[in-house]
């Protein structure tokens, strides 16, 4: 468990985000940020509403609001992260009695103009804004382009409900289903959904639909003065239409291109827009951490995949559990590996994205089990995740605030074996594991750190103090399968104000042989306690 002292400690290190006027961020502002994601409907119930239950199986409404979620942007703000992603809030389909259940997710448009009344009214949400720009906070707006939703399939015909797009065949593409996804074509003109709930797709070809949604996004960022905007299924619209809607945005967009590919996401990125969700790391992460048996040399791959195919991993989205996939959580139990998970991440280069229940250990599988109410958690901010969480966005404040090329620096692997790897992103050293929380105590010898001699670094994870020898290596402990960071002392901030040992300095006795990209582990070196390995 983490101290009182050193949860403050790790608060004081952001709170000074508050005291500064935002604004909304474009690209470069965007990889300062630390996103904290929200379905709106299942994060926070009005305070003069009676607390009620939510069985997600019933896919139905349960009440969250946008005054909900402006009355806990303190709950969000405790954890460090400033940009809070919220669902869709234009008006949707009202259906009941479907066996896809109701429109509470909000990705199943029908108004573009209008908002969805569930959520509250057009005051409520520009005082959310407002309130969240008063804490130093950003709200970033998901919003759906490519579809508007109806229950009647192959029969469907517009009418003046569905706002701007009432001419069916202007407005939309005739109507296929999507079954061949390596058929481009098919991807960006069929529709999605089924018999119960179909997505009918917008003719993105047609002038004045890109005329009405260019003018659409411009009006609604500049209407609730939104900071960033989050695209879902880009890639079910022509990769040519996005550049002119993201400029009419004028802000941050990042765009939802869900597939594992890196040379097929990063087309995306080339031609469409500069920020996409890094789904090819997703992937490796949920791969590589579900298990104690498995190699991290799927996430190595991964990112070396990701620097040759994209023209900017900096902005890339990073992520271990959204609304569209199985929590993270939901597949792995042992928190340490949640908990090394989370720390590839962040110590990566890249936006972090953390979606709302993780902090809180929620489990839920696939869709709809993924989408909990949070108010039955009781917003707990005792919680070891929220803690570590609050931990996780104060070192990245700290290294942001002792580099002016941080958000920039791209992350090497400095050592790596089957269940370890060394991350270094100037000036940060992060050491992951899948070894799980029973693994025994490691010593790791670390080389290729940048540092110079006697170098004073801390552990903010353990708040361990070490100091690198004279060619700037040093010897780390690693304990119960817990992740390492490691910043120079000089420059943690008020993180870890108490360092309660100081020991792990380099030295001769201990196994010191080096690598800086990858080794073979030395069984002989292998203690019955303690595992002595180099990197």
């Amino acid at each position: 468990m983490y101290s009182k002292l050193r949860l403050l400690a790790a608060f004081l290190s952001v709170a000074s985000l508050s005291l500064s006027a935002v604004q909304a961020f474009d690209d470069n502002a965007a990889r300062s940020k630390s996103v904290y994601q929200i379905v709106t409907d299942r994060f926070a119930l009005t305070s003069t509403t009676e607390s009620r239950t939510c069985n997600t199986d019933d896919k139905v409404y349960c009440g969250g609001t946008w005054k909900g979620t402006e009355e806990k942007l303190d709950y969000i703000r405790g954890m460090g992260f400033d940009t809070v992603w919220i669902s869709p809030i234009v008006q949707n389909i009202n259906v009941t009695n479907n066996k896809l259940g109701e429109a509470y997710h909000g990705y199943w448009t029908q108004d573009i103009n209008e908002l969805n009344s569930h959520f509250g009214t057009e005051a409520d949400l520009k005082s959310l804004v407002d309130t969240a720009h008063k804490k130093g906070m950003y709200i970033m707006v998901d919003v759906v382009v490519n579809h508007v939703a109806t229950t009647q399939a192959g029969n469907f015909a517009a009418d003046s409900t569905y706002g701007p797009f009432n001419v069916t065949s202007r407005d939309f593409h005739s109507f296929c289903w999507v079954k061949d996804y390596t058929n481009q074509t098919q991807v960006e003109t069929c529709w999605l959904g089924d018999e119960n709930v179909a997505l009918a797709d917008v003719n993105t070809e047609d002038t004045s639909v890109v005329s009405t949604y260019n003018t659409w996004i411009k009006n609604l960022v500049s209407t609730y003065a939104f900071d960033a905007i989050r695209i879902d299924t880009v890639k079910h619209v022509r990769q040519n239409f996005w550049p002119d809607f993201v400029s009419a945005a004028g802000v941050h967009a990042v765009g939802e291109v869900l597939d594992g590919d890196p040379a097929y996401i990063a087309a995306y990125q080339n031609k469409s827009m500069n920020s996409v969700f890094n789904y090819p790391l997703y992937y490796a992460i949920d791969s590589s951490f579900n298990s104690t048996d498995k190699s991290l040399s799927e996430v190595v791959s991964a990112l070396n995949a990701n620097k040759q195919q994209f023209r900017d991993t900096t902005l890339l989205g990073n992520f271990v559990s959204n609304h569209d996939n199985p929590r993270f959580e939901s597949h792995v139990s042992d928190t340490a590996l949640r908990k090394n998970a989370v720390a590839v991440i962040y110590g990566v280069e890249g936006i972090p994205y953390v979606y709302y229940g993780q902090e809180q250990g929620y489990t839920g599988g696939a869709d709809p089990a993924n989408r909990e109410a949070l108010w039955l958690s009781g917003y707990d901010e005792g919680k070891d995740m929220y803690t570590y969480f609050t931990t996780m966005n104060a070192i990245r404040s700290a290294a942001i605030n002792a580099s002016s090329t941080y958000n920039t620096n791209q992350a090497t692997i400095i050592g790596q074996d089957d269940h370890n790897l060394v991350i270094r992103k100037d000036p940060v050293i992060s050491i992951v594991t899948n070894r799980g929380s029973k693994a025994a105590t490691s010593s790791l010898s670390i080389t290729n750190t940048g540092f110079t001699s006697a170098t004073e670094l801390t552990d903010v994870i353990s708040c361990t103090a070490y100091t690198t020898d004279n060619k700037g290596a040093f010897t780390a402990s690693i304990k119960s399968g817990l992740p390492a960071i490691f910043l120079p002392t000089s420059q943690k901030g008020t993180l870890c104000s108490n360092i309660t040992a100081t020991t792990g300095s380099s030295n001769k006795n201990s196994a010191g042989f080096r690598a800086t990209t990858s080794f073979a582990l030395l069984a002989s070196l292998v203690l019955p306690a303690v595992a002595f390995m180099a990197f």
